[in-house]
């Protein structure tokens, strides 16, 4: 997945030109979410619990919205 956002820094530097500033972006890689693994490369009883639990706040959260909602 890709991140995109505007160059600042470009922009900074370029926008009291008499063309107007120079406009950019920059896409940066975002890494996926991953189980915590060992040296192996088998998942730790940490990393399961840790993905298992970010799992169960996540349906907790969406059984939550169509509750209130």
């Amino acid at each position: 997945m890709r991140y995109v956002k505007f160059d600042q820094t470009t922009y900074n530097q370029t926008k009291d030109l008499p063309g107007g500033p120079v406009l950019g972006v920059v896409e940066e890689q975002i890494h996926d979410i991953d189980i915590f693994c060992d040296k192996n490369g088998k998942p730790t009883r940490g990393g399961m619990i840790g993905y298992a639990l970010a799992y169960l706040l996540m349906a907790g959260f969406i059984a939550s919205l169509f509750f209130f909602l």
